[in-house]
């Protein structure tokens, strides 16, 4: 199951986005195609758990397409379809290059006034000297970048995050308050859960819909407090 799909001309649809209501009324009309899965392009039912949740789901049986590949296209689908819902248009694999000549490819990429902001989305994973590089080769093209990754993934590098966190900023000194999930912060990273919610969690284990992450950081208010990255 999961909230992300496709339409039929492949505009990006969040299931978290409708009301209830709304949901069961698309149910009664949608036809067979006229949503896709995000992983594998085959037709979309639309479902509603047994906790009033909205999210579609295979047509048959699980399709045989990689977690890697599930996670990362349900993951942009969201971010498309949040920033859609602020009436911004996103794109994806959008490719770029630094003034350096370094080559990258954005997941997604949207402007915002005089903003050009990237979202990247890591299920894997990947060393903190990867992430470092790659969000110094955005900085270096005037791109922000901002991380969604999995639960997993966010776990691992915390650890790492954690002891460079206390080495450089604390002398290897454990705060009296603590240091938060242990982030960097010119590394902004946070968690999501392509199912069931799907939510973007990050701090204290707070969580916010993808629409709201997204909006926060336009609004400037996703921001990095004591060791996290948070909103408000």
């Amino acid at each position: 199951m999961t909230q992300s799909a496709w339409t039929r001309s492949g505009a990006p649809v969040d299931a978290s986005t409708f009301t209830l209501i709304q949901w069961e009324a698309l149910k009664k009309t949608a036809q067979l195609g006229d949503y896709v899965m995000t992983c594998c392009k085959a037709p979309a039912v639309l479902k509603t758990s047994i906790n009033g949740l909205p999210f579609f789901a295979h047509l048959s049986d699980e399709c045989a397409t990689a977690p890697e590949t599930v996670w990362h296209h349900a993951g942009k689908a969201a971010v498309l379809a949040g920033l859609a819902s602020l009436g911004i248009e996103g794109n994806d694999e959008v490719p770029g290059q630094s003034p350096t000549g370094e080559k990258w490819e954005a997941d997604v990429l949207f402007k915002a006034s005089d903003r050009t902001i990237a979202i990247e989305l890591q299920r894997s994973y990947q060393h903190l000297r990867d992430f470092t590089r790659r969000q110094e080769r955005y900085a270096e093209s005037g791109v922000e970048c901002y991380w969604l990754v999995r639960k997993e993934t966010f776990i691992t590098l915390a650890k790492a995050t954690s002891r460079l966190l206390l080495k450089r900023d604390y002398g290897n000194v454990f705060p009296p308050g603590g240091i938060g999930t242990g982030m960097l912060s010119e590394l902004p990273v946070a968690m999501l859960d392509t199912e069931n919610s799907q939510r973007v969690m990050f701090g204290g284990l707070k969580a916010a819909t993808v629409p709201a992450w997204l909006a926060g950081i336009l609004n400037r208010s996703y921001q990095y407090r004591g060791g996290s990255w948070n909103l408000d």
